[in-house]
């Protein structure tokens, strides 16, 4: 694997250290409504940050579409936030790689300035964040996470 495709670090946090995940919400990529987390509330929620340009973001992207293809009936959702300037950009790349859950778009990064200050670098791409039901920052990857390292990680938090 080489540099640009190796994950970065992992944060987790114990439930008594979670941190509150800020509000992020908006227009969808897609043009087809609002993206809300507060309306995600009760669920876990995978926050993935993404560009059309990011060839890590690619390479992710159908695992992450399958992992919230399976878990989405015990609760879990994907929800994607997008960087690209050009909506039509990120409407093609959401297009290619068939992408099954909403996206936020952001291009100016605002709703990502909001996160916990060291959560994440807001400035590469991809970043994963893992939000429990009570809407605190379980988990935090910076670069590309795996379909099995996701599961991993928010298995724990669904409901039995």
């Amino acid at each position: 694997m080489d540099d640009a495709r190796r994950p970065g670090p992992l944060k987790s946090f114990a439930p008594a250290d979670r941190p509150a995940m800020p509000e992020l919400s908006g227009e969808r990529v897609d043009g087809d409504g609002q993206v809300s987390l507060k309306a995600l509330r009760g669920k876990v929620v995978v926050v993935n940050a993404w560009a059309s340009w990011c060839a890590p973001c690619r390479a992710e992207a159908p695992g992450l579409s399958r992992v919230h293809e399976e878990l989405q009936a015990k609760g879990l959702r994907v929800v994607g936030v997008n960087a690209n300037v050009s909506v039509e950009a990120a409407r093609s790349f959401e297009k290619d790689a068939a992408l099954v859950y909403p996206s936020l778009h952001d291009p100016q990064g605002r709703q990502l300035l909001r996160l916990p200050k060291g959560l994440v670098s807001t400035v590469g791409y991809p970043f994963t964040i893992i939000v429990d039901p009570e809407g605190r920052v379980a988990a935090a990857r910076i670069g590309a996470i795996g379909e099995a390292e996701l599961k991993k990680l928010v298995t724990p938090l669904l409901p039995t």
